[in-house]
């Protein structure tokens, strides 16, 4: 379960986020069961979540955002992903919908920065997804199929070299996003079909789900062999809608 925090949080709303985690005492059974809760913050606030969630003897992973394609130099303004490494960051979100919209990102970039965390043994949260115009013209696959075909190059080359990293793949249909509306169980598994079909089962094995989930909404998506965990943003905003997801899974998906 990914808590994708956006551009909102600061220090003092996330020592408040974690008061009210620390309080679930259940954290170090449900990690053990297979569950783990992984929270995405700005930047600037990496090394202070990491430090917390050390100091609270948490066991969440801490993910960035978003890092450079580009290793280092003359960038300014980006975070390198030696300096993620260099502070404990466990994984990384890459390709999400908002960063392609409003910033150019290409399917070359989330390759190559897909290439550059697997390098460093920092694990890819890669979303792909189709907006609505291209749903509606029944080009969603080929879309899908795009997206992924140059990170799965770069995934399989670290393979060949001996990466065992995870890559998680998160679906976000853009249309989803943001709306309120969500995806159908139905839709879930033709990704998870498309993505066997065109580039093996390994591909889908670690398929995510994000758009417009709540804590409510996640448990219809839940389905052994199609999705393996959830890519979450407003709604994980709240740390109460937190523990109720974990609450809900956990209790009804052992």
């Amino acid at each position: 379960m990914v808590a994708n925090w956006k551009m909102n949080m600061d220090r003092s709303a996330i020592t408040a986020y974690l008061d009210v985690l620390s309080r679930e005492g259940r954290w170090p059974r449900w990690c053990s069961n297979g569950y783990r809760l992984l929270l995405s913050p700005p930047s600037v606030y990496l090394d202070f979540l990491a430090a917390a969630v050390r100091e609270r003897e948490l066991p969440f992973w801490v993910v960035a955002q978003n890092v450079c394609a580009h290793e280092k130099g003359a960038y300014t303004g980006e975070v390198s992903v030696d300096m993620l490494r260099d502070l404990g960051v466990n994984g990384v979100i890459l390709g999400h919908s908002e960063r392609r919209r409003l910033f150019g990102e290409t399917d070359a970039h989330v390759a190559a920065k897909t290439a550059l965390a697997l390098s460093r043994e920092i694990v890819p949260i890669v979303c792909f997804g189709e907006t609505e115009t291209e749903r509606l013209s029944k080009e969603h696959s080929r879309v899908w199929e795009r997206q992924i075909a140059p990170v799965w190059k770069e995934v399989q080359k670290a393979r060949a070299a001996g990466s065992e990293t995870p890559v998680y793949l998160a679906y976000e249909p853009v249309w989803a996003i943001g709306t309120g509306r969500t995806a159908a169980l139905e839709d879930i598994r033709e990704v998870a079909g498309t993505l066997r079909e065109a580039f093996g089962h390994d591909c889908s094995a670690g398929l995510l789900y994000g758009g417009s989930v709540t804590d409510e909404s996640l448990s219809v998506l839940v389905e052994k062999g199609t999705v393996y965990g959830f890519l979450v943003g407003g709604a994980f905003l709240d740390p109460e809608a937190v523990l109720r997801a974990f609450h809900h899974l956990t209790t009804h998906h052992p």
